[in-house]
């Protein structure tokens, strides 16, 4: 922290306070101990388990997240070979071929696809908990007496600590139900039922679906293919400034005083 003695830390309490009164009050005594914080995070710091809540509402999430390690995973190669023939199909559009995803996540997301609602909840918490630390974990040890580190949440970040990578992960990623049904969902319109229901057709490529005379596409769907590409494309800073604008201008236009404030990932 750089020259902290420049400013204080408060305790929330002291917002409270300042609410009831309705103007800022003497912050003397909700002032916090500003400490020395070491940047190395390598070294798992003594502090206390049970300060950190199973409650997702009560624990603070750190603007960084230490344990990258273990929360992000890379995509293999999005693709596979038929044992039928030799054409090789892409399952996923090919800005997935780079990303990085939550390791933990992608394991909820195939117990969601599967309806596996108890493994699809404890992967979820655990995920939530690795990225509220605000210190890395470097062994199994360090997440000893924190909250939602069950038996099979142990397993995955020991594999990952150990060998880089955990084979779970992987061989969700190169499980054709789990593609398929993830290229499936992605397009606007379309659920798992209807993503199940596809697979179980045979289908998987959107190529394959477009094809298919057997199939009625409802009118989302149909919309969901069209404008495929422009809605699993994210938007640009640039974009979301000229809508900001765009909102601006119609607001002031009735309010001249009014506060137009862009919210979101790109308001943090």
């Amino acid at each position: 922290m750089e020259d902290s003695s420049r400013f204080r830390i408060l305790d929330i309490s002291w917002l409270t306070a300042c609410m009831e009164v309705g103007r800022p009050v003497d912050s003397e005594k909700y002032q916090l101990p500003v400490s020395q914080v070491d940047e190395d995070h390598s070294a798992t710091p003594d502090i206390d388990r049970n300060c950190i809540s199973q409650y997702a509402c009560q624990r603070r999430t750190t603007l960084k997240n230490y344990n990258q390690k273990l929360t992000t995973f890379a995509h293999p190669l999005t693709s596979f070979k038929l044992s039928a023939c030799s054409k090789l199909l892409l399952i996923f559009p090919v800005s997935y071929l780079h990303c990085f995803k939550d390791a933990f996540e992608i394991l909820v997301e195939n117990y969601e696809f599967n309806e596996n609602k108890e493994f699809c909840l404890a992967f979820g918490r655990a995920a939530s908990i690795l990225k509220c630390l605000s210190f890395t974990v470097v062994r199994v040890n360090d997440i000893e007496g924190l909250p939602w580190m069950g038996k099979q949440v142990r397993e995955i970040i020991e594999d990952i600590l150990e060998e880089g990578e955990s084979s779970k992960v992987k061989a969700v990623l190169n499980d054709e139900n789990y593609r398929s049904i993830k290229l499936f969902t992605s397009i606007f319109g379309v659920g798992l039922r209807t993503s199940d229901k596809w697979y179980r057709m045979g289908l998987r490529t959107l190529e394959e679906v477009k094809c298919n005379k057997n199939l009625k596409l409802t009118r989302m769907q149909k919309a969901g293919f069209f404008y495929y590409d422009d809605l699993i494309s994210g938007v640009s800073k640039a974009e979301a400034d000229a809508a900001t604008r765009i909102v601006q201008d119609t607001v002031w236009k009735i309010l001249p005083n009014a506060v137009v404030t862009l919210t979101g990932g790109f308001r943090r």
